[in-house]
């Protein structure tokens, strides 16, 4: 699993720092002005509040990358070079343009250009910790859906691997998304189950593809009036296939999401992280029990 914890509270940690910095030059820009600025040009308020708003703007997409415990080595890394930038502006702004900042101005961007330091280089050490997850996972939009995919290879035959996946109760201890699952009626094409969220909601899937110890496919009832995500369509494609060091399986979910087309990419950005991570989660979880099983 990656260890991204310490890089995820610098993350929000920076976040916060960022949204307080931003809300404030939005809000009062107008006082804070004379203060920065030995003599404001009628514009420089103007100038902070843009200053503000694209700070909480980048508080806000540090803060859901905090969220996001598979977020990447390169993604943090990024941010440190945004934050970098940020050092290196504040030094030419002192040693360059320093004449145009008040006493007070000169120390609060010397200030506040320490903390981002301390910041991006706390995110690169931290961002050296973390590993890439085993499972190769990803999220992608393609012609108005979501497709959501993961592949693990695992130490364990074919047959622990399927009969694993096809063991449909236990489904629930391996899905963090899933608190229970019932095998309504049947077996193979046409089986129905029900299966239970962490809060209790529930839906109802149909097996619509089943290749005895090889590939298994399901349909979603979202058209049910009781059906809880903002989904119009949800399938997915579960197979199994021999690797050199045993057996692997992936995983295909593919979405149709409800809504007009603002809600639906708003709505496909925040999930992806999501998505990739019960994916990614999902994936150790039955590789364990696989591997559990195979000795």
């Amino acid at each position: 699993m990656p260890r991204s914890a310490a890089a995820r509270i610098f993350l929000k940690l920076n976040s916060q720092f960022s949204a307080l910095n931003g809300a404030a030059l939005l809000v009062a820009a107008g006082l804070i002005a004379p203060i920065l600025i030995a003599n404001p040009v009628n514009w420089a308020a103007l100038g902070l509040r843009g200053l503000g708003l694209g700070l909480l703007v980048f508080a806000l997409v540090l803060y859901l990358l905090s969220k996001n415990k598979f977020v990447s080595r390169s993604v943090v890394n990024e941010i440190v070079f945004l934050d970098a930038l940020w050092v290196l502006g504040s030094v030419v702004l002192i040693a360059f343009f320093g004449d145009i900042l008040t006493t007070n101005g000169i120390t609060v961007v010397t200030i506040v250009a320490m903390v981002v330091a301390f910041f991006a280089i706390s995110q690169f050490a931290a961002a050296a910790k973390i590993e890439k997850p085993v499972p190769e996972a990803s999220v992608e939009t393609r012609d108005g859906k979501l497709y959501a995919t993961v592949k693990r290879s695992v130490r364990a035959p074919k047959e622990i691997v399927w009969d694993v996946m096809t063991d449909h109760p236990a489904y629930a201890d391996v899905a963090d998304n899933i608190s229970k699952v019932e095998v309504l009626s049947g077996d193979g094409i046409g089986m129905m189950r029900r299966c239970y969220g962490p809060k209790g909601e529930s839906w109802e899937e149909t097996c619509d593809l089943f290749e005895p110890g090889h590939t298994y496919g399901f349909r979603i009832h979202t058209d049910a009036d009781d059906y809880p995500y903002p989904f119009a369509e949800l399938s997915g494609r579960w197979t199994v296939k021999e690797h050199s060091i045993g057996s692997e399986f992936d995983i295909e979910i593919v979405a149709t999401l409800k809504g007009s087309a603002a809600s639906k990419w708003l709505f496909a950005t925040m999930a992806k992280p999501q998505f990739k991570a019960i994916l990614i989660d999902l994936a150790d979880a039955w590789a364990d029990r696989m591997e559990r099983e195979a000795k």
